[in-house]
């Protein structure tokens, strides 16, 4: 049974940040659905034929950086490293699509995506925190992203708690950069089970293949 990271979404404006949207639960469906009203499911929160909970964010950038910021907990040995692995792995998942974008991972000091380790457990309520998350309860995973008055994403950050298992690690990483770049609804269902990253109740893919595949070139199309 999964635990679905939850993605809160900030609006960045010209003063402070301001929390606006609470957590998304996941969009419920009964069978596969077509490509357009999945992809409208995926980034707005339609349900099928239904009307849009929230607004389409999207990167501008064809290149965004990823790096992973150990934070000051105290982490297990060899955490970070899983951390890294399991990152390296969703980001060659996603480069490998042909979208028009593509991911890095940096050692620099800042990055467009930062996941941090974290030792907060699973169901701990969140605050909103600028640069860290929003409002929302953490689960294995839990992604914010912040944005401008443009619907442009401006920096995304990926909590993994600590107590996450090896086999749910690889998984739960590749849907949150997955949603990181834009995708923040899950799918309810068991039609996608096995089947999307997206899918609220499987930790079962761990591949950018098929309908997904699909939804990153629909958000991202072209790359020169």
């Amino acid at each position: 049974m999964r635990i679905r990271a939850l993605a809160a979404i900030l609006c960045l404006l010209s003063g402070p940040l301001l929390a606006e949207a609470a957590e998304t639960d996941g969009v419920a469906v009964a069978t596969l659905l077509p490509d357009a009203a999945l992809y409208r499911l995926a980034t707005c929160g339609a349900p099928p034929g239904g009307a849009c909970q929230g607004k389409v964010l999207r990167w501008q950038k064809p290149h965004l950086t990823l790096r992973i910021d150990p934070g000051g907990d105290p982490l297990p040995p060899g955490f970070v490293e899983r951390i890294e692995a399991a990152l390296t792995r969703a980001i060659r998942e996603v480069n490998s699509v042909g979208a028009g974008i593509s991911l890095a991972l940096t050692d620099a000091p800042e990055a467009d995506i930062t996941i941090r380790p974290t030792t907060l457990a699973d169901g701990t309520v969140l605050t909103a925190s600028p640069g860290f998350s929003g409002r929302g309860t953490m689960g294995v995973g839990y992604m914010t992203v912040w944005y401008d008055r443009s619907n442009r994403i401006v920096e995304a950050v990926i909590l993994i708690s600590t107590s996450i298992t090896d086999v749910d690690l690889p998984s739960v990483m590749l849907e949150e950069v997955t949603q990181s770049l834009g995708f923040l609804y899950d799918i309810e269902g068991p039609a996608y089970e096995g089947v999307s990253i997206l899918s609220q109740s499987s930790n079962a893919t761990v591949r950018i293949t098929g309908q997904d595949a699909t939804l990153l070139r629909l958000h991202y199309p072209g790359r020169d």
